[in-house]
């Protein structure tokens, strides 16, 4: 099978490789669609990095099951049926077919194991049946859907807060949209250095898209109660402007901070304004023993439901479709994503 294989920090080749053995309890999967992600980036740019190369990249994923292992044991899965997985292991997608050892929802099923990366992690991975109603396109957003919903329904916000959501990427605005429209906030506001993504979290949930000297200039220190933390890494040469320390002195005293964005690289937080206000910096762990992945299984089944009923608008994520065939194309997006004003890109792997 064809696949695009990371080898080096921003050097990726398209390659032929083995096509991947049914496990005897999981499935076979012909690839659709896979979404690409701010991880992937995050890997491609080295801020990230496996424990040995060559990976391949692409985890927003969304397949067909064209075979399924001996002792696997969900009767309603069935040939032809299309699958999302969330799963810790963030590689694997950009190729052709790839296997799977699923819980769904409703399932209590292990096989942990320490993962390099300082957390337990699981070999399987949380999943869901798509139904017909839900396009392939959009089916590939099941899977970032479920990673905002999980640092949300891990630490959400309290009735009535007032909220700060940091980077209107993808993630941001998809967080955005389900606290805004679930959640009962008092409001719910967004800063973004890009002005057109802005506008795109304005027409998505945010009531009030800030540039960064808008926030520092414009609003008081200690209005938020909640700030949700979706930034890549970010560099800047005035540490008073750090977008993380600017969100904290807008933070009041005793305010949560969510951090879902996650670097191997050393981000910088104000601990003085941590212990002087007593913020709460939390997170939705990776770790499989704080975090199964059994429960994992029931927010992808709720992530769907956000994207059926248009709690997150998945026809108005979708900026670009990139052919997986298109090779230069691919490479190009990998290389110019961080300056995009696009939302989501996704890799169509269909005839």
């Amino acid at each position: 099978m064809k696949a695009v294989q990371l080898v080096a920090p921003r050097k990726t080749l398209l390659v032929d490789v083995p096509l991947p053995e049914t496990p005897v309890d999981g499935l076979l999967m012909k690839t659709r669609c896979v979404s690409i992600c701010s991880t992937d980036i995050s890997f491609f740019e080295g801020h990230l990095f496996p424990s040995e190369y060559p990976i391949i990249l692409g985890h927003e994923y969304l397949g067909e099951v064209i075979d399924i292992g001996p002792r696997f044991d969900n009767p309603d899965i069935v040939l032809g049926d299309r699958i999302v997985y969330w799963g810790q292991t963030d590689f694997g997608g950009f190729a052709e077919y790839r296997t799977l050892r699923p819980i769904f929802s409703g399932e209590v099923k292990e096989d942990t194991f320490w993962a390099d990366r300082d957390f337990s992690d699981d070999r399987r991975a949380a999943a869901v049946k798509v139904p017909a109603e839900l396009g392939d396109l959009q089916a590939s957003f099941i899977e970032p859907t479920t990673g905002a919903l999980r640092s949300i329904l891990h630490n959400p916000p309290r009735v009535g807060d007032r909220v700060l959501i940091l980077g209107t990427g993808p993630i941001g605005i998809i967080a955005g949209s389900v606290i805004r429209r679930v959640l009962a906030p008092n409001s719910v506001v967004s800063v973004d250095v890009n002005p057109q993504r802005n506008s795109h979290a304005e027409e998505h949930f945010s009531q009030r898209a800030f540039l960064p000297d808008e926030l520092i200039d414009e609003v008081p220190d200690s209005t938020f109660d909640y700030v949700f933390d979706a930034l890549p890494t970010v560099r800047v040469e005035d540490e008073q402007k750090d977008p993380r320390r600017v969100a904290m002195r807008k933070l009041r005293a005793g305010g949560k901070y969510v951090l879902y964005g996650a670097s191997q690289e050393m981000q910088k937080f104000d601990t003085w304004l941590m212990l002087a206000k007593g913020i709460t910096v939390t997170s939705a762990s990776f770790d499989v023993n704080a975090f199964p992945m059994h429960k994992t299984a029931n927010v992808i089944q709720s992530a769907m439901q956000m994207l059926l009923s248009k709690v997150v608008d998945g026809e108005r994520l979708l900026s670009t479709v990139c052919h997986f065939d298109d090779y230069d194309r691919l490479t190009n997006i990998f290389e110019t994503y961080r300056h995009t004003t696009d939302l989501k890109t996704v890799v169509d792997f269909r005839g």
